[in-house]
Protein backbone atom coordinates (compact mmCIF):
# COMPACT_ATOMS: atom_id res chain seq x y z
CA UNK A 1 0.00 0.00 0.00
CA UNK A 2 2.61 2.14 0.94
CA UNK A 3 4.41 1.61 -2.66
CA UNK A 4 1.27 3.02 -4.26
CA UNK A 5 1.00 6.14 -2.09
CA UNK A 6 4.55 6.98 -2.79
CA UNK A 7 4.06 6.46 -6.58
CA UNK A 8 1.07 8.54 -6.50
CA UNK A 9 2.76 11.45 -4.59
CA UNK A 10 5.80 11.14 -6.84
CA UNK A 11 3.92 11.34 -9.62
CA UNK A 12 1.71 14.31 -8.37
CA UNK A 13 5.14 16.14 -7.67
CA UNK A 14 6.57 15.35 -11.39
CA UNK A 15 3.24 16.71 -12.40
CA UNK A 16 3.56 20.15 -10.46
CA UNK A 17 6.84 20.80 -11.18
CA UNK A 18 6.72 20.21 -15.09
CA UNK A 19 5.97 23.47 -16.97
CA UNK A 20 2.52 24.89 -18.44
CA UNK A 21 2.72 24.22 -22.23
CA UNK A 22 3.16 28.45 -23.66
CA UNK A 23 0.07 29.58 -25.53
CA UNK A 24 0.87 30.93 -29.07
CA UNK A 25 -0.63 34.40 -27.53
CA UNK A 26 1.82 34.14 -24.98
CA UNK A 27 4.83 33.41 -27.31
CA UNK A 28 4.00 36.00 -29.67
CA UNK A 29 3.55 38.71 -27.01
CA UNK A 30 6.88 37.40 -25.54
CA UNK A 31 8.56 37.99 -28.65
CA UNK A 32 7.53 41.39 -29.34
CA UNK A 33 8.25 42.40 -25.28
CA UNK A 34 11.71 40.99 -26.17
CA UNK A 35 12.15 42.73 -29.44
CA UNK A 36 10.81 46.27 -27.51
CA UNK A 37 13.02 45.29 -23.97
CA UNK A 38 16.11 43.84 -25.12
CA UNK A 39 16.85 40.27 -23.90
CA UNK A 40 14.10 38.69 -22.05
CA UNK A 41 14.85 35.93 -19.92
CA UNK A 42 11.16 35.49 -18.48
CA UNK A 43 8.01 37.17 -18.82
CA UNK A 44 5.36 36.44 -16.11
CA UNK A 45 1.47 36.42 -16.68
CA UNK A 46 -0.22 37.94 -14.18
CA UNK A 47 -3.48 38.55 -16.91
CA UNK A 48 -4.06 37.65 -20.19
CA UNK A 49 -7.94 38.05 -21.41
CA UNK A 50 -9.19 38.42 -24.60
CA UNK A 51 -11.82 41.48 -24.45
CA UNK A 52 -12.52 42.32 -28.21
CA UNK A 53 -12.13 40.99 -31.54
CA UNK A 54 -12.93 42.35 -34.74
CA UNK A 55 -14.25 41.35 -38.32
CA UNK A 56 -13.19 42.63 -41.92
CA UNK A 57 -16.54 44.47 -41.89
CA UNK A 58 -15.29 46.25 -38.55
CA UNK A 59 -12.10 47.54 -40.40
CA UNK A 60 -13.47 48.55 -43.42
CA UNK A 61 -15.93 50.55 -41.25
CA UNK A 62 -13.12 52.06 -39.31
CA UNK A 63 -11.32 52.92 -42.29
CA UNK A 64 -14.11 54.37 -44.26
CA UNK A 65 -14.55 56.54 -41.33
CA UNK A 66 -10.83 57.87 -41.08
CA UNK A 67 -11.06 58.39 -45.16
CA UNK A 68 -14.05 60.76 -44.29
CA UNK A 69 -12.72 62.63 -41.65
CA UNK A 70 -9.95 63.19 -43.67
CA UNK A 71 -11.80 64.00 -47.04
CA UNK A 72 -14.11 66.59 -45.21
CA UNK A 73 -11.05 67.98 -43.40
CA UNK A 74 -9.20 68.64 -47.02
CA UNK A 75 -12.02 70.06 -48.30
CA UNK A 76 -12.21 72.32 -45.27
CA UNK A 77 -8.86 73.11 -45.62
CA UNK A 78 -9.17 73.90 -49.27
CA UNK A 79 -12.32 76.39 -48.64
CA UNK A 80 -10.12 78.19 -45.98
CA UNK A 81 -7.36 78.80 -48.35
CA UNK A 82 -9.51 80.04 -51.25
CA UNK A 83 -10.80 82.16 -49.08
CA UNK A 84 -7.19 83.59 -48.07
CA UNK A 85 -5.94 83.32 -51.60
CA UNK A 86 -3.95 80.84 -51.30
CA UNK A 87 -4.01 78.86 -54.42
CA UNK A 88 -1.04 76.64 -53.87
CA UNK A 89 -2.16 75.17 -50.67
CA UNK A 90 -6.21 74.93 -51.89
CA UNK A 91 -4.73 72.55 -54.58
CA UNK A 92 -2.98 70.39 -52.73
CA UNK A 93 -6.15 70.13 -50.25
CA UNK A 94 -8.33 69.36 -53.53
CA UNK A 95 -5.91 67.11 -54.82
CA UNK A 96 -5.81 65.19 -51.20
CA UNK A 97 -9.66 65.10 -51.21
CA UNK A 98 -9.24 63.84 -54.55
CA UNK A 99 -7.54 60.73 -53.14
CA UNK A 100 -9.95 60.55 -50.73
CA UNK A 101 -12.71 59.99 -52.99
CA UNK A 102 -10.96 57.00 -54.85
CA UNK A 103 -9.59 55.71 -51.56
CA UNK A 104 -13.17 55.49 -50.53
CA UNK A 105 -14.21 54.10 -54.18
CA UNK A 106 -11.73 51.20 -53.79
CA UNK A 107 -13.27 50.65 -49.95
CA UNK A 108 -16.39 49.91 -51.39
CA UNK A 109 -15.20 47.93 -53.97
CA UNK A 110 -13.27 45.82 -51.22
CA UNK A 111 -16.63 45.76 -49.67
CA UNK A 112 -18.38 44.54 -52.06
CA UNK A 113 -15.58 41.35 -52.68
CA UNK A 114 -15.35 40.44 -49.12
CA UNK A 115 -19.13 40.45 -49.33
CA UNK A 116 -19.27 38.47 -52.69
CA UNK A 117 -17.20 35.53 -51.04
CA UNK A 118 -19.17 35.75 -47.49
CA UNK A 119 -15.99 36.95 -45.51
CA UNK A 120 -17.48 40.16 -43.99
CA UNK A 121 -17.74 38.80 -41.07
CA UNK A 122 -14.39 36.97 -40.69
CA UNK A 123 -12.82 37.82 -37.97
CA UNK A 124 -9.68 39.34 -38.76
CA UNK A 125 -8.30 40.19 -35.45
CA UNK A 126 -8.17 39.55 -31.21
CA UNK A 127 -7.51 42.09 -29.16
CA UNK A 128 -6.10 41.38 -25.79
CA UNK A 129 -5.17 42.83 -22.40
CA UNK A 130 -2.81 41.24 -20.39
CA UNK A 131 -0.60 42.55 -17.03
CA UNK A 132 2.62 40.69 -15.91
CA UNK A 133 6.24 41.37 -15.16
CA UNK A 134 9.18 40.92 -17.18
CA UNK A 135 12.80 40.61 -16.21
CA UNK A 136 16.10 41.48 -18.88
CA UNK A 137 19.39 41.61 -18.59
CA UNK A 138 19.04 45.96 -17.40
CA UNK A 139 16.47 44.83 -14.55
CA UNK A 140 12.57 44.17 -13.99
CA UNK A 141 9.84 45.82 -15.81
CA UNK A 142 6.58 45.80 -14.89
CA UNK A 143 3.58 45.85 -17.67
CA UNK A 144 0.33 47.05 -16.43
CA UNK A 145 -2.96 47.00 -18.95
CA UNK A 146 -0.94 46.24 -22.24
CA UNK A 147 -3.40 45.75 -25.22
CA UNK A 148 -2.08 43.52 -27.96
CA UNK A 149 -3.40 43.47 -31.83
CA UNK A 150 -3.20 39.46 -33.04
CA UNK A 151 -4.74 37.97 -35.94
CA UNK A 152 -6.09 34.53 -35.97
CA UNK A 153 -2.38 32.98 -37.31
CA UNK A 154 -1.03 34.61 -34.11
CA UNK A 155 0.59 37.44 -35.77
CA UNK A 156 1.53 40.26 -33.69
CA UNK A 157 0.02 43.62 -35.45
CA UNK A 158 0.39 46.27 -32.35
CA UNK A 159 0.54 46.50 -28.65
CA UNK A 160 -0.11 49.63 -26.98
CA UNK A 161 -1.17 50.84 -23.84
CA UNK A 162 -4.73 52.33 -25.27
CA UNK A 163 -6.94 50.02 -27.15
CA UNK A 164 -8.08 52.11 -29.60
CA UNK A 165 -3.98 52.52 -30.70
CA UNK A 166 -3.53 48.71 -31.23
CA UNK A 167 -6.13 49.05 -34.11
CA UNK A 168 -4.93 51.95 -35.99
CA UNK A 169 -1.90 50.10 -38.14
CA UNK A 170 -4.29 47.04 -38.81
CA UNK A 171 -5.98 48.17 -42.35
CA UNK A 172 -3.29 45.99 -44.25
CA UNK A 173 -5.03 42.91 -43.15
CA UNK A 174 -7.92 43.93 -45.48
CA UNK A 175 -6.90 42.34 -48.67
CA UNK A 176 -5.70 44.99 -51.69
CA UNK A 177 -6.57 47.41 -48.39
CA UNK A 178 -2.51 48.97 -48.80
CA UNK A 179 -2.73 48.97 -52.77
CA UNK A 180 -5.66 51.67 -52.73
CA UNK A 181 -2.56 53.81 -51.61
CA UNK A 182 -0.03 53.21 -54.28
Amino acid sequence: MRKYILAAVLAFAVCACTNRSVSPVEAAIKERVAAQLGELKYLEFSNLELVDSSTFADEISRRRATIELRHSQNLKLAEKYRNEGKQNNEAAKLAAAAKDEKVLKGIDALEERLAARDSLNVTELYIYKFSGRARTAGGNTNIENMFIAITPQNEMMAMDYKKDAVLKGTGKLIPGYQALFD
